[in-house]
């Protein structure tokens, strides 16, 4: 089974209460959402292919923050 992009996790004032997660926020608590690091690798991945890809020198600066953004994932 695929494990889901995105978790939800019950909180009350910033401190999780649950140890219950689900892939759909909670109703009538305040969520703590959290996102699996290879599916934001993924994303930042595909959209740095389509940013180097377009020739278009406007996509620099947004080059440099993918790459940046890339590395420190892979440091984590």
């Amino acid at each position: 089974m695929k494990a889901p992009d995105k978790i939800y996790i019950q909180t009350n004032a910033g401190e999780a209460f649950s140890s219950k997660w689900t892939i759909i926020p909670f109703r009538d608590f305040e969520n703590t959402e959290y996102i699996r690091k290879d599916a934001l690798l993924e994303w930042a991945n595909k959209e740095l292919s389509i940013r180097r890809d377009s020739g278009d020198s406007d996509f620099l600066p947004a080059i440099v923050v993918l790459d940046d953004l890339i590395d420190k994932l892979n440091e984590l």
